[in-house]
């Protein structure tokens, strides 16, 4: 992965003496522990949320009835699925 943003923060020395015993303890630099907890606390966080809603789009949706003739469906659905196709 290719890094191409900067971003700058100050901590106060507690948290500095902690990133740096986990630093030394898991062989990882302290960038990489920053990224990885933002990593895991916002960006699982927001596909998280962007999955529920997709959930929640899907389950608002009004209901359809199940096709009384299920291949019959099926044959109307390929060929109305054919004529989408792009050659």
């Amino acid at each position: 992965m290719t890094y191409t943003r900067k971003a700058q923060v100050l901590l106060t020395e507690e948290e500095y003496r902690i990133l740096e015993e986990v630093s030394a303890k898991t062989k990882k630099k302290l960038g990489t522990l920053i990224r990885e907890a933002v990593e895991k606390v916002y960006v699982e966080e927001k596909k998280k949320s962007q999955i529920a809603e997709s959930v929640d789009r899907l389950l608002s949706l009004p209901p359809t009835p199940a096709p009384e003739d299920y291949q019959e469906w099926e044959k109307e659905y390929s060929k109305l699925k054919g004529s989408c196709d792009i050659e």
